[in-house]
């Protein structure tokens, strides 16, 4: 996820995102607890789709579908590692400041969330 989407959206999102962005999340975790990698993908791709969806920005939401398969390689290392369950409080920050407008903080954990994706197995 992109911190200029978090960035864009953050101000716009209704409830109804947000209740988006939080059934996603418990999907999210429920499906990373059960070790079950392509649903912890696509549940994640949901939660933060929202935001890219808000943002409505279709320059950047092409880049990130650019990125995709580079960043699939990154997330899957994650995803099935014990360092995988960070996500679950990163997405639970994200969309708590989201919740609040705290456009600035949110892009923030997004920064992190990217930057800390792992660039080759251990």
């Amino acid at each position: 996820m992109c911190e200029l989407a978090v960035r864009e959206a953050a101000p716009a999102l209704l409830d109804g995102d947000l209740e988006a962005m939080h059934e996603a999340n418990h999907r999210f975790t429920a499906a990373l607890e059960s070790g079950d990698v392509e649903a912890t993908l696509r549940t994640d791709d949901e939660s933060h789709g929202v935001l890219v969806r808000i943002a409505g920005n279709r320059a950047l939401a092409t880049v990130l579908e650019q990125f995709t398969p580079t960043v699939r390689r990154a997330e899957r290392l994650r995803f099935t590692a014990l360092r995988g369950r960070d996500s679950v409080r990163q997405h639970d920050e994200l969309i708590r400041l989201c919740a609040t407008g705290d456009a600035e903080g949110a892009a923030a954990v997004a920064h992190d969330t990217w930057h800390s994706l792992p660039s080759a197995e251990r």
